[in-house]
């Protein structure tokens, strides 16, 4: 009876089965991102939540469902939670970053992670999908409008590293933050590639980076490469674009006509006559008329970035392998680029539930070869009078560059033809680097207890070749002799670190403690020689006995370095309820680079979750708010190390010679001077503190940050002249603060199939020297140009501010002249070379009636008072577009380019500079005559030389389309534009100039167009 009721059973459920499988249908589809990555995520029918899947590492999915359904719910952390229509056709579901705060989100920090909506410190993470929409070959170059806090100035030569400064600056001796790559530190990323990324943290105040001690003065930036994932099948990732650069803003020169006039106008009509002699035309009108810069630079520079990604995992094991191309020329039309080949690797097993081991490598191979930007700075210089080959010159070899000699002009250095100063140049770099890195994390306690062990290495080898060939342009462009410089580097640099994390809670408790012990060591070395006479050919570039090149070397020379440092550390988090927040820090640092060998840097961090109280509760306005503040120290070791030891002097300064009689020379007795200052240096401190508001609101549509900081850098390091003596003993003299505010605003929201997503980002900065030990100030520059057109750090100031006079107007008339006080007592005391109408007029500042030094003022510096950012992107069916937007305001040019006149009459000049001249009593207010613009009064360092070098630029654009090829694999083609607009006053290339802010003809910003793709497997 049993067994029959039992058959009864089955029977009916298998009818029902398959009356119910008759009812339901089979739908399949593809999630993935806006930029068509796949994304893993839960696909559920809604309203029947026991009926749904996950989709697969290439984001596919297959499900059945009933008849009546008819749409499902699709949820991915980190992106927003959707409803989406079923389709007979395979579904294409495109999720939408999640707009609000991801509180779950885990965000990288020093020495681990931490839940986001426990953070009391303003770390900001990198959206690494957008950041790798650009077309740049140095990731931090990515981040350009898109940080608060961190302000980017981009080179334009290929494989140069960008200018990154985080929060202002605070030394005069580095500004660069500190790297971590995967534990290890680094002093630059660029040869990173960016598609590598999975993970970008920016620890900008004291309490997020002080657990980095000596190293984090400038802020941190935290990356964690991509790695694989637990039962994970085998997934492969080709991404991938090829494109061209052209030049933009190119700085239009005066052209042969202008320049003509320009110089008959200061009396140099002999160079014109001599240019219409040899090449023909009147003075008016020359027959030669050559574009420097169009002749230096070339459109179509090609750049090609290609990238292969393979991820998977057991359940034991994970593993990744990646594989990156890069190559970019640059726009001079010469022999400048990058090449480079990246491959990393990454394996983890799991050899037991309570231990792991892991390996990670990157190997990076390069090939640079640079540029000669002096280049640039001759083409400005050049006269358009004289051609950039000359067929008639007969000395000329072994290519008949034209020389400015032809027009009377002295060639020197700075009227150097510049096409030959490029061609004539080979500056190759080569060389290879290695970041290994193993660890094993161990779990007791059930998992309330972690140890982890990790060892970093990073060892880089470089070989760098300058030749200069045999060849003649000029008596003064010329080389009579072929030289060869050969250097090889070599860097080794190791960290250990042990850490032993304890995480535990109860109740509405939750603490996590971490101890931690690190090693590390740095070493350095070069060793160089030279020779003269090496054969041109290549294959003889060899220097020393036995040889297949020269023999016998005419220099040689050894550098080197070795830092090593030990450091204890410590971190504690509480939190009651996950609404009462606290961070506390505390690393001991030891270094080998001063006497004083230990600094000590706490910080301490305080978090309010107001939206979790229950005053809270009925409100519908605020989905999250939280306030925050932090204090904390940090260090800065990348200064001088300390001179520990007595200097001694010799040589023909400290020597004598005795017993001379007559015509016989005497002995020759050495003498010795000591140099008997000692150095008692130590790192520069950071004391920093920072308040800031966290919320989310409107339904986490609206999200956004706010900040205030306050840094002050003490000890600041520096050289200072000792009383009545000619030397300097560097030591921690000074003080330096920067404050500002930080804002962040995010909206996203969707409607249907259109979504969309606006960002904006604004930062402001307050620079100021407080304290230089007792001195009025220190005077600094350009190094040619800083005794004529200096810049100034004094209490009170920004740091290296521009110093000189306030241009009032021109003047227009005698009468004018006559009436001012400071003109007629200077044309008085200089009566070979008044003051005339068409010159400069300087404000007297204390109207004493004199233009003394007491007039000089600060005319602005290089910092930006205001940086800023917007981001938009839309996504519509399988369409998305990108844009992204970037600018500063506040920060000054000190445009060198035209105050080289100074030494210079002769050169070249800006089209606006020459069509700006003052030609007669009303013509302008602003510029000078073409007498005065090489007039020693209109010369001095003044507001005529420095410019706003605010701008906004499009920094780029991007259009994709996505869609599905058989077998549901997901691809992405994409358009982008990178800086293809910019706008700006600034009469220069770009108004992107690091260090100081001279600009002395910078390699110029490039626009880049490209088209790529992006396919997963």
């Amino acid at each position: 009876m049993r067994k029959r009721v039992t058959l009864l059973i089955v029977a009916f459920l298998s009818v029902a089965n398959t009356y119910v499988r008759a009812q339901n249908r089979m739908i399949s589809g593809t999630i993935t991102d806006v930029q068509g990555a796949p994304v893993t995520g839960s696909v559920v029918v809604k309203g029947t939540p026991g009926i749904g899947t996950t989709s697969s590492a290439t984001g596919t999915f297959s499900l059945s469902v009933p008849q009546s359904a008819d749409s499902l719910m699709v949820s991915a952390v980190g992106y927003q939670r959707q409803s989406v229509a079923i389709s007979t056709s395979p579904m294409r579901i495109r999720m939408q970053a999640d707009g609000s705060l991801n509180l779950n989100e885990v965000v990288v920090v020093g020495y681990g992670t931490q839940r986001k909506g426990d953070l009391t410190a303003p770390v900001a993470t990198v959206d690494m999908d957008q950041a790798v929409k650009r077309t740049v070959a140095a990731p931090m170059e990515a981040l350009q409008g898109t940080v608060t806090g961190v302000q980017v100035v981009s080179s334009g030569a290929p494989g140069a590293a960008p200018t990154v400064r985080i929060r202002g600056v605070g030394s005069f001796n580095n500004e660069s933050p500190l790297y971590v790559v995967d534990g290890m530190f680094m002093n630059d990323i660029s040869f990173l590639n960016p598609n590598d990324i999975a993970d970008m943290s920016v620890l900008k105040d004291a309490s997020g980076a002080a657990i980095y001690g000596v190293r984090a003065a400038n802020g941190v930036v935290i990356v964690t490469t991509k790695k694989g994932k637990l039962n994970m099948k085998p997934r492969i990732t080709y991404n991938g674009y090829v494109g061209f650069q052209t030049p933009n803003n190119v700085l239009e020169m005066a052209d042969g006509a202008q320049y003509a006039a320009y110089a008959i106008a200061k009396g140099e009509k002999g160079i014109v006559d001599a240019s219409v002699a040899k090449f023909g035309g009147q003075a008016d009108n020359p027959v030669m008329n050559t574009d420097w810069y169009g002749a230096l630079l070339r459109s179509g520079a090609m750049i090609t970035n290609h990238n292969v990604d393979i991820q998977g995992g057991s359940e034991k094991i994970t593993y990744t392998f990646g594989a990156n191309y890069l190559d970019q020329d640059g726009i001079m039309d010469a022999k400048n680029y990058v090449r480079r080949y990246n491959i990393r690797m990454q394996a983890e097993a799991k050899v037991f539930d309570w231990l792991k081991v892991g390996v990670t490598a990157h190997l990076n191979n390069f090939k640079n070869f640079s540029p000669n930007n002096a280049a640039f700075r001759q083409a400005y210089f050049a006269s358009p009078l004289y051609p950039v080959y000359d067929e008639s010159l007969e000395l000329a070899k072994p290519v008949k560059f034209g020389t400015s000699q032809s027009l009377g002009i002295n060639s020197g250095f700075w009227f150097n033809n510049p096409l030959a100063t490029a061609y004539y140049n080979h500056n190759e770099n080569k060389g290879f680097q290695v970041l290994p890195n193993a660890y094993v994390e161990a779990q007791f306690w059930n998992n309330k207890l972690t140890f982890r062990s990790q060892i970093s290495q990073r060892y880089q080898s470089t070989h760098g070749i300058q030749y200069t060939p045999v060849y003649y342009i000029d008596n003064n462009q010329r080389s009579d002799r072929s030289y060869l410089r050969s250097a090889q580097t070599r860097n080794t640099d190791y960290i250990l670190d042990n850490l032993l994390t304890y995480r535990d809670g109860a109740g509405p408790h939750h603490w996590t403690i971490l101890l931690g012990q690190s090693v590390r060591e740095e070493r350095w070395r070069e060793t160089w020689v030279s020779a003269n006479d090496v054969p041109e050919s290549s294959e003889f570039w060899y220097v020393g006995q036995g040889a297949q090149g020269t023999g016998s070397a005419t220099g040689y020379g050894e550098g080197g370095f070795r830092n090593s440092g030990v450091s204890y550390f410590t971190r504690g988090t509480y939190d009651y309820d996950n609404k009462y927040l606290l961070t506390a820090t505390f690393r001991a640092d030891g270094s080998s680079k001063y006497q004083t060998k230990w600094g000590y840097f706490p910080s301490v961090g305080l978090g309010w979750v107001i939206s979790r109280e229950n005053f809270m509760q009925d409100q519908s306005l605020f989905d999250n708010l939280k306030i925050r503040g932090s204090w904390g120290l940090l260090g800065n070791d990348a200064i001088q190390p300390n001179a520990g030891y007595a200097i001694v002097n010799s040589g023909n300064n400290t020597s004598g010679i005795f017993g001379s009689v007559g015509s016989t020379n005497g002995t020759r007795i050495p003498g010795y001077t000591v140099n008997r200052f000692f150095t008692q240096v130590r790192w520069e401190v950071v004391e920093e503190w920072d308040g800031g508001l966290d919320f989310a609101m409107l339904n986490n549509r609206l999200n956004g940050t706010v900040d205030y900081y306050h840094r002050e850098t003490r000890d600041l390091a520096f050289s200072r002249p000792l009383p009545f003596m000619w030397d300097q003993v560097y030591g921690n003299w000074g003080r330096v603060a920067n404050s500002g505010w930080e804002i962040g605003l995010n909206w996203n929201d969707k409607a249907g199939d259109f979504g969309y997503s606006i960002g904006v980002n604004a930062t402001t900065l307050k620079n100021r020297v407080i304290d230089l030990g007792g001195l009025a100030n220190i005077m600094n520059g350009f190094p040619e140009w800083s005794a004529e057109f200096p810049a100034r750090i004094e209490e009170g100031q920004p740091i290296n501010y521009y110093y000189g006079y306030e241009v009032a107007g021109v003047y227009q008339n005698q009468a004018e002249i006559n009436a001012d006080p400071i003109a007629s007592k200077y044309n008085q005391a200089n009566p070979g070379g008044p003051i005339q109408p068409g010159y400069l007029k300087f404000k007297d500042q204390n109207d004493n009636g004199e233009l003394d030094q007491a007039d000089r003022i600060n005319l602005g510096n290089y910092l930006p008072k205001f940086t800023y950012g917007l981001n938009l992107a839309l996504n519509y069916k399988q369409f998305d577009f990108s844009t992204v937007l970037q600018g500063v305001s506040g920060n000054k040019i000190h445009n060198l380019n035209r105050a080289m006149r100074r030494k210079y009459g002769q050169m070249n000049a800006d089209a606006a500079f020459i069509e700006g001249l003052w030609t007669g009593e009303g013509s302008t207010n602003s510029y000078p005559s073409a007498q005065g613009s090489v007039a020693p009064w209109n010369l001095q360092a003044s507001s005529f030389f420095v410019e706003s070098g605010a701008y906004l630029r499009v920094q780029n654009i991007q259009l994709g389309y996505s869609f599905d090829l058989k077998k549901s694999i997901p691809v992405r083609i994409y358009a982008t534009a990178d800086r293809p607009f910019i706008f700006t006053k600034y009469n220069g290339f770009t108004p992107e100039v690091s260090g100081m802010g001279y600009d002395a003809n910078v390699y110029p910003v490039s626009s880049t167009y490209s088209l790529g793709m992006r396919v997963t497997f």
